[in-house]
């Protein structure tokens, strides 16, 4: 590779020199922080100077005495007749919208500043009697807000990308920092010249273009590379000159769908769709380094085949960006927003991330089946997790496990065929926990009375109570008093929900129990537990019984207030219709409890077991 070191001004390297974004660069995505780092070293140096030549008028040989101020290295490729900038694009965009507020500020008092504008503006733009004006960075992608910009105004439409947001928030930055210096016209003049003359970068320029790997190894002040902007270097740098304005669109337009989240798509993408067993190492792989990984020697890669020493490589990464890119980009995109009220459910209360996978690895390029198939997975992962914990044979690890089958199961499956896939994990796990054989449904009652505060973590204890709430309130018109994830995560002391113990720990009640290791056994059980809101379980604990306890329960969540007479008034007719229909599905019915003794436990356990087989449904077919 031929390099060539050329020192530049900010005035050489910006005036009248149009400039290329080449495909595997980043967006322009420099924060307030390093802008304001490098305008504070900036002034930092030329006050020093200022103040030693302080009175003096500006002349090349004043000037000279200013101490200039290392910019860094940018680095261009010429292609064509087209100067590329391989690296450096953050600075050189940065320096320009500085050369735009010095611009502003000129022009406010011409004829002093008369001597500098034409060179501002020459930094900046220039005009073409056809196409009006023409700015010198990427004015393809950039020429609407640098419009803006050059205006001095404000940009009320939606941004089109992250360059155009960042360009214009960054803008505001650096007019602000350069206003609260409050500079005197002459000062302003000296600085003027300061920035045009004494910053100085280094350009290198790149002979032979082999710039996606020059590319990868150098970074901008201080802003790393992210995976994803490497992997579209090798990807998009593999093809012709000719491709990669296209397919480089193509990617931008999949990725700018995916803000903040870029990594995690690409990462649930290859585990998806590659990944169906746990494995330690393979996992850390694509982690941490996903876009060097599918390029070495592995089973993916091998897959993938976007290698140069693969058949085809060059036909294999265009349909991937065509295809696979552009589907799966938009379709991670939508179900991460968690609109589906179960995606919400499953990751926004349950944790349970894994979901994402899953839908990707069951949902084909352009699957007619899509919706079907995201809410389908999201209820059936609501159904698995749920069972397995009122089974109690959920741990995280083992959770896993299912999610890397769940991506092998679930590919070229039609969404009919997920609930007997889901069926046999559940069959498969309560087997091989319990020893079995054979079982007749996939929670039976004797395993589920044994569930409750001793054996299910606190955040799905309150998300159960949750759903029953909110089976009740919908089969009755009421509006559940806060929404599952209100109820299944505020825990705050007078704005969350709390376990409510029916049985409080006395003597009274240890009497309904033979012994006391029985009474602390059973009042743990699903069956004798509720929620109450902030205070109110406080003051039902210092309630001794739960005669005490019932004006409390009649004010709370409706599975509370399930045990109180006044709820059985014929005023309340759809509660009374309700509880006649689920008698008849059931077998069972709510009643109204005057004393709460073992009797009443293990009819509420067995009320409970009844409304979690409308929920979750317990049947194998």
């Amino acid at each position: 590779m031929n390099i060539q070191p050329n020192n530049q001004t900010v005035e050489n390297c910006l005036k009248q020199r149009t400039y290329y974004i080449d495909f595997y660069q980043r967006e322009y995505v420099w924060s307030k922080n390093i802008v304001n780092i490098l305008l504070d070293d900036i002034f930092f140096t030329f006050e020093l100077a200022y103040e030693e030549q302080k009175g003096k008028d500006i002349s090349p040989e004043v000037l000279a005495k200013y101490n200039w101020y290392y910019l860094n290295i940018y680095i261009t490729n010429s292609i064509d007749g087209k100067e590329y900038i391989v690296d450096g694009q953050q600075r050189l965009t940065t320096l320009t919208l500085i050369a735009i507020k010095l611009l502003h500020l000129s022009q406010q008092d011409n004829d002093f500043y008369k001597n500098l504008l034409d060179t501002l503006k020459d930094c900046i733009y220039g005009n073409d009697k056809f196409k009006g004006n023409i700015f010198w960075i990427d004015n393809e992608k950039r020429k609407r807000i640098m419009q803006h910009l050059i205006a001095n105004e404000e940009f009320t439409e939606d941004f089109d990308n992250v360059t155009e947001e960042n360009i214009y928030n960054r803008f505001k930055d650096v007019a602000k920092i350069i206003d609260d210096k409050k500079m005197s016209r002459e000062k302003l003049h000296a600085f003027i010249m300061y920035f045009l003359e004494r910053l100085v970068l280094v350009e290198l320029k790149i002979e032979k273009d082999d710039t996606p790997m020059v590319f990868e190894v150098i970074n901008d002040r201080g802003v790393v590379l992210k995976p994803f902007e490497i992997l579209k270097g090798k990807l998009v740098g593999a093809l012709d000159k000719d491709d990669t304005e296209k397919y480089s669109k193509l990617w931008e337009d999949s990725i700018n769908k995916l803000r903040g989240i870029e990594d995690d798509f690409f990462i649930d993408y290859l585990k998806g769709k590659f990944i169906y067993k746990r494995n330690a190492d393979i996992e850390k792989s694509i982690n941490n380094q996903y876009h060097r990984y599918i390029f070495e020697t592995n089973d993916i890669a091998n897959n993938l085949k976007l290698r140069r020493k693969d058949e085809h490589h060059i036909k294999n990464i265009k349909k991937f960006i065509e295809d696979d890119l552009t589907y799966h980009a938009e379709l991670y995109s939508r179900i991460r927003k968690n609109k589906f009220i179960f995606l919400s459910y499953n990751k926004d209360i349950n944790d349970l991330s894994g979901q994402y996978q899953n839908i990707l690895a069951a949902c084909l390029v352009n699957d007619k089946e899509e919706q079907v198939k995201i809410e389908t997975i999201a209820q059936e992962i609501d159904r698995l997790y749920m069972l397995l914990r009122l089974n109690g044979i959920y741990n995280s690890n083992n959770y896993q496990e299912i999610s890397y089958q769940l991506n092998n199961d679930l590919q070229n499956r039609q969404h009919n065929e997920y609930r007997q896939i889901f069926n046999e994990i559940l069959t498969t796990r309560i087997k091989e926990a319990r020893n079995l054989s054979e079982i007749s449904s996939l929670l039976d009652y004797d395993r589920f009375k044994t569930r409750g505060y001793d054996n299910i973590d606190r955040r799905p204890l309150r998300y159960f109570f949750a759903r029953v709430e909110k089976y009740i309130c919908d089969n009755i018109g009421e509006e559940i008093k806060n929404n599952v994830h209100y109820i299944s995560t505020k825990t705050g002391h007078k704005t969350g929900y709390h376990i409510e113990h029916i049985f409080s720990r006395n003597e009274e009640n240890k009497k309904f129990f033979q012994k006391e290791e029985e009474f602390e056994n059973q009042r743990n059980k699903l069956g004798a537990l509720l929620l109450l809101f902030n205070m109110d379980n406080i003051i039902s604990n210092n309630e001794k019984c739960y005669n005490g306890k019932r004006q409390t329960y009649s004010n709370g969540l409706v599975w509370g207030r399930t045990l109180i007479d006044t709820f059985y008034h014929k005023t309340n007719a759809k509660f009374l219709e309700f509880n006649q229909k689920f008698e008849s599905i059931s077998k069972i019915k709510f009643i109204q409890v005057e004393e709460y003794n073992a009797d009443i436990l293990e009819h509420r356990s067995k009320l409970l077991y009844a409304i979690v087989k409308q929920i979750w449904d317990i049947n194998l077919k």
